[in-house]
């Protein structure tokens, strides 16, 4: 549930494939593509029923062995109609405390051409956050 998106209930799910264009032992990049299927229960009272062609990047650098950046990009274009595309950002600074105890500050950055009524085309959420690995 998204009160800000006004979205009651959302899930996407859709085949991909990807490629590891590096890797090194504090650097990797990887890009994929495929296709996504999604749908929106809004409580404006309007569904949304797509299918998106989805192009994306990650990368991870370690550039110490406490901090890494963690970066993933995805942009979808509508099927149907190709005016119609969204995409997101996510960016996540972790610094590691102790051995499974991080302190993790992460940068989400949203666009979608169809929005529910009244809600804007994008959206930032910056986000901090005390991590634990297991």
């Amino acid at each position: 549930y998204d009160e800000v998106r006004k979205v009651d209930l959302q899930y996407e799910i859709g085949p991909g494939v990807g490629y590891h264009l590096l890797q090194k032992p504090t650097f990797t990049l990887n890009v994929e593509s495929g296709l996504n299927y999604q749908a929106q229960k809004r409580s404006t009272g309007v569904n949304l029923d797509s299918v998106y062609l989805r192009l994306g990047e990650d990368l991870t650098w370690k550039s110490t062995p406490r901090l890494s950046l963690t970066k993933k990009i995805e942009f979808f274009l509508d099927g149907e109609e190709i005016e119609q595309f969204r995409f997101r950002i996510d960016s996540a600074l972790v610094y590691k405390l102790i051995e499974n105890l991080s302190l993790n500050l992460n940068f989400l950055d949203t666009f979608d051409t169809e929005p529910a009524a009244r809600v804007n085309k994008n959206e930032l959420q910056i986000r901090s956050a005390i991590g634990i690995t297991f």
